[in-house]
């Protein structure tokens, strides 16, 4: 088994045509989700039989050839692993929070076969080999949790295999896929085509279109351009399903609105980052439930350093004078991803321009908004 992502790199030959039948997909965070399970012991085990190393942007975690021992967690930041030597049709992989990397090493003592380096700040959580013994004793079901992952990428594999040689079109479930691996696949493989995703019972949710392998046209429900690309990154479900068909791009079909010029690299680094930030936001102010009520009698933008969110904290401050809005609907009214109005609600909440409450009526100060789980504070 190749050393690396335990997220297969898919061609979109590979899986043309079918649906597969895959178990639900183990999902990136899924570590964060097994440790808030374990007992505190159990957490204790783990921070002392592994370490926390960070890496700066560009700097290497191992390359080709390199002797290993150790097994890596993404606590927060990206990694890329390109095979080395590479070969025809080999492709580097992006990996995010919660993704597994160096198994191979750890298990079998192998030499290193590819190369990682970080492709942004990058904490991991590391783990040696010589200590599996003492984890297997202190927290078994760490192992389970790991052999469920190869497990599942195993089943993955064999069943592209067997999907091999069909025609047809890219389609499935985003319960057994992420879409990481989506548009990795489709950008690696310089497909032309259009992407679209819908919804539970359907329904039309989203469209891009990709020119050789690069995103040029995009919407998202009310969303256009980058900002329906990031929402793309932020806002999908397992219950949705995908699927890719090649054709060519008809002008009508679009707006100038829904234009993306970004490289698609640097589109992909900039949606995960922008992922983990509201996923860390929402950790703290909710699903969207919550309400936005006004605080202060006059608005006063509270930071130069986000002066792009100026104007988008300029209108939700309109809109949310003169009653309470939640969140979620002030999400609908605006071309900006979601991100961004926990963003400008955000900084306007420290700067008390604004309170959050809750359906109780509980004002969500920093004291009663969801603090850090057990297992950040002690995994880092």
């Amino acid at each position: 088994m190749p050393e690396g992502a335990l997220r297969p790199i898919l061609t979109v030959r590979s899986i043309l045509c079918t649906t597969l039948a895959f178990p639900p997909r183990v999902p990136s965070s899924a570590f964060f989700s097994f440790c808030s399970s374990l007992p505190l012991p159990e957490l204790r085990a783990i921070s002392e039989l592994s370490r926390v190393r960070h890496f700066a942007e560009n700097d290497l975690v191992y390359s080709s050839g390199d002797a290993c021992d150790e097994l890596f967690i993404i606590n927060r930041g990206l990694l890329e692993i390109t095979p080395e030597p590479a070969h025809p049709g080999m492709m580097a992989t992006v990996l995010s929070r919660g993704d597994i990397f160096g198994e191979t090493g750890a298990f079998l003592h192998l030499p290193r076969n590819q190369m990682a380096r970080a492709r942004a700040e990058l904490s991991v959580q590391c783990f040696r080999g010589q200590d599996f013994p003492k984890l297997l004793q202190r927290v078994p079901s760490l192992f389970l949790f790991l052999c469920e992952k190869l497990a599942h990428q195993l089943f993955q594999l064999g069943e592209i295999g067997r999907s091999q040689g069909t025609g047809g079109e890219l389609v499935g479930s985003l319960a057994n896929f992420d879409m990481i691996t989506i548009y990795q696949t489709i950008v690696r493989s310089m497909q032309t085509g259009l992407l679209s995703i819908a919804g539970e019972k359907g329904e039309a949710v989203c469209a891009f279109y990709f020119d050789e392998g690069v995103p040029r046209r995009g919407r998202f429900q009310h969303l256009s351009g980058e900002e329906a690309f990031w929402q793309l990154f932020i806002q999908t479900r397992p219950g949705w399903t995908f699927s890719f068909a090649q054709k060519t791009l008809v002008g009508d079909d679009w707006t100038k609105e829904s234009a993306i010029n970004r490289d698609s690299d640097e589109l992909l680094f900039n949606a995960i980052r922008m992922r983990d930030e509201f996923e860390d936001l929402r950790k703290r102010m909710g699903d969207g439930t919550a309400n936005v009520k006004r605080r202060q009698l006059n608005f006063e933008w509270p930071s130069t350093e986000l002066d792009e969110l100026r104007l988008v904290a300029e209108e939700i401050w309109q809109v949310a004078y003169s009653q309470p809005i939640a969140l979620a609907n002030l999400c609908r009214l605006y071309s900006v991803c979601d991100l961004k109005i926990y963003r400008a609600v955000d900084e306007m909440t420290r700067a008390g321009l604004f309170v959050l409450q809750n359906n109780g009526g509980i004002t969500m100060t920093p004291e009663t908004q969801p603090k850090e789980s057990p297992q950040e504070l002690i995994l880092g």
